[in-house]
């Protein structure tokens, strides 16, 4: 069974790849469950019946989804030691459908909202520590910076999820809510924004308060008050959407280059 387990948690990666629009991750889904269905019905009429009950709608975080995985993994064990017609049988879609929702919401805050902009904070800070103050020819291992620290974390997590869910079955969903994610979240924040202050002294320590003498209005205007500008913009715009930020700050830049800013 762990050479299953073992094949199930490397086809997670790729639980997005038939993404469509009508059913979401449904085949992906199915995808990494199959060699587990594979296992556990021998009968190929019943094994044809559990594929079946996968091809519905399902959608959570990519992440996340190990820990719905392998609860299904156990109900449909659960369903194949079982005589159908005789007794009462776990629904499986039901279980799906019910933690799908709080899952995503809670892989999207801290991998997607905390844990990638840490990662692409990092990686600025030490992209202007080696360009400005440390040897400009280790610049390179800066991609790889970024890619080994989030993948410290992301995958060690995956494969946790995946593991420990199959151990504690339902009993995961009371384990979930008592993950210092939140704490986890909030840490990287701050450091996140000790980040940005590092790199903008760093900035400073280089390049000083000199005037921005391509301005049009006039070459008194430091660096530091262009950066104060896009500093307290960001600020007004995060507490809005992402796509009005988007939009908002990309038709900012335009206009200051056009205003020679």
């Amino acid at each position: 069974m762990f050479k299953v387990y073992g094949k199930m948690f490397l086809k997670t990666f790729f639980i997005q790849s038939l993404w469509n629009f009508e059913r979401l991750q449904n085949i992906g889904f199915l995808f990494v469950l199959k060699p587990f269905l594979d296992k556990v019905y021998l009968n190929p009429d019943r094994r044809k019946e559990a594929l079946m009950r996968h091809t519905g709608f399902f959608n959570t975080h990519p992440y996340m989804a190990n820990i719905i995985i392998a609860i299904t993994a156990n109900a449909e064990k659960e369903i194949a030691a079982k005589e159908a017609a005789a007794e009462k049988l776990p629904d499986t879609n039901f279980i799906k459908s019910v933690m799908a929702g709080p899952l995503a919401a809670i892989g999207d805050s801290f991998f997607w909202g905390t844990l990638r902009p840490f990662t692409a904070f990092l990686s600025i800070f030490f992209v202007i520590l080696f360009s400005k103050v440390l040897d400009p020819s280790y610049s390179w291992i800066v991609p790889f910076i970024f890619l080994f620290t989030y993948n410290c974390v992301h995958i060690p997590a995956r494969y946790w999820f995946l593991s420990i869910s199959f151990k504690l079955d339902k009993e995961m969903l009371a384990v979930v809510p008592k993950l210092e994610i939140k704490f986890l979240g909030d840490m990287a924040r701050y450091t996140g924004f000790l980040l940005v202050i590092a790199s903008l002294v760093f900035y400073f320590k280089i390049f000083g308060f000199s005037a921005v003498h391509t301005n049009f209005l006039t070459p008194a205007i430091p660096d530091a008050f262009v950066f104060g500008i896009v500093l307290v913009v960001s600020i007004i715009f995060g507490r809005m959407s992402a796509t009005f930020m988007f939009y908002s700050v990309v038709l900012l830049c335009v206009l200051m280059s056009y205003l020679g800013l």
